[in-house]
């Protein structure tokens, strides 16, 4: 009997190893350029749409907050006035200062070079009282004299007012000088019969609404006086029915909003807290909008735009309170960058080739970042209406 003979077997050739290496090394590359090219987009996609997010989370947040501007502030004896106040606290008196400041509605501080600009915002936080009431006993500026007034309706331990001349003085004669406005804060609404619409502002502690005892802020010892310019002038008082009292709140809100680091972020005036709101802000931008009509008018509307303040009621005094009511409106642009670069190949940038730029301006090149054309950037802006401006009794 014969035996069968093995069948040969055979492997694959060099060659045809090779090719199929080759075309494995094919694959491989198209999938990889697939990978690259749909991460790319993906990182631009993902990009824009958080630009897109945190952009109308900005857009939101300071429209709300700019349309509040002037409410229970917006008063010619008021408006561009400057304050003189104390900060003291009576448990710490070691850091006790005077400062002063000037309310207005809104305030735009252009960033000079292509800076970014700062908008603070400025309103009162009394949930009852939008307008002044009238001082009705002579106030001499010290610490021990109640304030009398026509009615204490809507105050309570914990307010801050602010007393000013009405009219200020320089109204009545130009040859004296305004004199300023004064702050205090309440400590206690006293309940005798002789102190009826009276209220106390003591440098000491009080109990405030919800029963908690806490030290006064803003009241000093001896009482501010009656200043021009922050010095004192002796035997001067703010007179009965011609001095107005503004209540603003127990937490007056003076808010600051300005880019840096790219950063959007806003301070408060009055604790100096910074808070940051948003990344990759490139810029903020900001104007007034006026009304630049002549003589007086029973509306106020919008008639142009300005980067500072001007003479909008064209009585020859640029900043005068007439010409910060005439404020209407605030226009603002916001520029974001997309958090990822987008770098080609080679290493170099072409994602954006100019600046951006919005309807009454655009960014330079030297404001920005060395690296600006390796980004993608979106503009957000708007015109936000000063509802209390326009709402204000004439």
């Amino acid at each position: 009997m014969i035996a069968p003979l093995p069948l040969r077997q055979r492997g694959l050739s060099l060659i045809e190893l090779m090719i199929a290496m080759v075309i494995g090394l094919i694959a491989i590359l198209v999938v990889t350029q697939f990978a690259i090219s749909f991460q790319a987009q993906k990182r631009t996609t993902v990009g824009t749409a958080e630009s897109m997010d945190e952009g109308a989370v900005a857009l939101y947040t300071l429209r709300r907050e700019i349309m509040g501007a002037g409410y229970g502030i917006i008063d010619t004896d008021l408006t561009a006035c400057r304050i003189q106040a104390h900060d003291a606290r009576p448990d710490t008196p070691a850091t006790a200062r005077d400062f002063n400041f000037s309310i207005y509605p809104v305030l735009i501080n252009q960033g000079g070079g292509g800076a970014p600009d700062t908008i603070t915002v400025n309103y009162s936080s009394s949930p009852m009282l939008a307008s002044a009431t009238m001082l009705i006993q002579d106030f001499a500026g010290d610490e021990t004299t109640n304030l009398k007034l026509t009615s204490r309706y809507g105050f309570n331990p914990g307010d801050v007012v602010v007393i000013a001349d009405s009219p200020k003085h320089a109204n009545i004669d130009p040859a004296i000088a305004p004199r300023d406005c004064s702050m205090y804060q309440v400590t206690r609404l006293p309940t005798d019969a002789d102190s009826v619409d009276t209220i106390e502002h003591r440098n000491t502690t009080y109990t405030n609404v919800v029963g908690s005892t806490v030290p006064s802020r803003f009241n000093k010892a001896g009482g501010l006086g009656i200043t021009v310019g922050g010095v004192v002038q002796a035997g001067a008082k703010f007179e009965a029915n011609k001095a107005k009292v503004f209540n603003l709140g127990p937490n007056p809100i003076s808010n600051a909003y300005t880019v840096q680091n790219n950063r959007l972020e806003f301070t408060e005036g009055l604790s100096g807290t910074t808070t940051v709101l948003l990344d990759n802000v490139v810029t903020f931008q900001a104007q007034f909008g006026l009304d630049t009509r002549g003589g007086t008018q029973a509306d106020l509307q919008v008639t142009g735009y300005s980067d500072a303040m001007i003479d909008a009621d064209g009585n020859g005094e640029v900043g005068n309170s007439g010409d910060w009511l005439r404020v209407g409106a605030v226009r603002f642009a916001i520029v974001m960058r997309n958090r990822q670069p987008e770098i080609n190949p080679d290493g170099s940038c072409s994602a954006t080739s100019t600046p951006p730029s919005w309807s009454w301006g655009s960014a330079t090149a030297a404001a920005m970042s060395a690296d600006w054309q390796c980004y993608k950037y979106k503009v957000f802006e708007t015109v936000v209406p000063l509802r209390n401006m326009m709402w204000r009794p004439s």
